[in-house]
C-alpha cells in the first residue's frame, strides 16, 4: 500500500515536515534501507520476517480487529488504572510505543505502533512475540536497525509489519498516514476498515509529555502533539483527547 496525494491522511505527512524543517530525502532513505533488510526468504536470518510472514501479521492483526467488541488505542499520557478498568471480553488494546508498558498482565494485547522510541517496554514486549508495527522515518535509521538485530535473536521475536511515511510506494510496507504513533495507529485501523463507533482514545493529551514517552524533547514533542490532534479530528475523534 503507497501513499497518494489525494489521501489527506497521508498529505499531512508533506505539511509536517515543512513545519519542522525535515526532509523527505531522510525519510525515503529510512525506509528504502527497511525494505532492502527485509528482502529475502529470512530477513535478520528469521523466516518470521518474510513479505509473506508479514502480510500474515497483517491479516491476523486486522481479523483481530474486526472481530473486538471494542478496539482501546493507549497513549503515553495513559494512568495504568484506566486500563484496568477497561480490561474485558472481546476488548483488545493497540499501544503506541512505550504506552504498551502501561498495560496491565490481562490486557489483550493486539498490536504495537513503534518507530523505537520505547525502550524496555517495547523490548519487553518484543521478547513476548507481540506484533509490532514497525516504523521507519528519517532520524531512527540507526534504531530501528539496532532493535531488529536485537529482536532477530529472541526465542520468540515479535510478528513485524513495516510502515513508513513518504507518498512513494515500498514493496512490503504501508504508508497508511498520520505522524506520531499515536494519530498512525488511528490511521492503521482506518485503513483496515475498523469501525470507530467502538473505539476509545485514552492517554492521547496535548498539555504534557505522558510518562510513557520515549527519548524526546519536550518543547518538540509538544508541537507534535499539535499535529496529532489535527489528524484526529480528521478521523471524527477530536473529543476524546484530553
Amino acid at each position: 500500500m503507497g501513499g497518494t496525494e489525494d489521501n489527506p491522511l497521508i498529505a499531512i505527512q508533506d505539511e509536517v515536515r515543512t513545519h519542522f524543517g525535515w526532509e523527505l530525502q531522510a525519510d525515503i532513505d529510512s525506509a528504502k534501507s527497511m525494505k532492502l533488510a527485509f528482502d529475502g526468504n529470512e530477513p535478520f536470518g528469521l523466516s518470521k520476517w518474510n513479505s509473506g510472514e508479514r502480510n500474515q501479521a497483517l491479516g491476523d492483526l486486522q481479523i483481530k480487529l474486526l472481530k473486538a467488541t471494542a478496539v482501546v488505542f493507549v497513549g503515553a499520557a495513559v494512568e495504568p488504572q484506566e486500563l484496568e478498568e477497561m480490561v474485558g471480553d472481546g476488548v483488545v488494546f493497540i499501544a503506541a510505543d512505550g504506552a504498551v508498558g502501561a498495560l496491565p498482565p490481562l490486557a489483550n494485547l493486539a498490536c504495537i505502533v513503534s518507530d523505537f522510541d520505547g525502550a524496555a517496554h517495547l523490548e519487553l514486549a518484543a521478547k513476548s512475540g507481540a506484533t509490532i508495527i514497525a516504523h521507519a522515518h528519517g532520524d531512527n535509521m540507526k534504531a530501528w536497525n539496532e532493535c531488529v538485530e536485537t529482536w532477530s535473536y529472541f526465542s520468540n521475536p515479535p510478528a513485524l509489519v513495516l510502515s513508513h511515511q513518504t507518498p512513494h510506494y515500498f514493496e512490503g510496507m504501508h504508508n497508511w498516514g498520520g505522524f506520531t504513533d499515536g494519530d498512525r495507529a488511528l490511521c492503521m485501523a482506518h485503513s483496515l476498515g475498523i469501525s470507530f463507533d467502538d473505539v476509545y482514545l485514552v492517554g492521547y493529551t496535548l498539555s504534557r509529555v505522558g510518562q510513557w514517552s520515549g527519548r524526546t524533547q519536550e518543547s518538540r514533542k509538544l508541537a507534535k502533539l499539535q499535529w496529532m490532534a489535527i489528524v484526529v479530528q480528521m478521523l471524527g475523534l477530536e473529543q476524546q483527547i484530553d
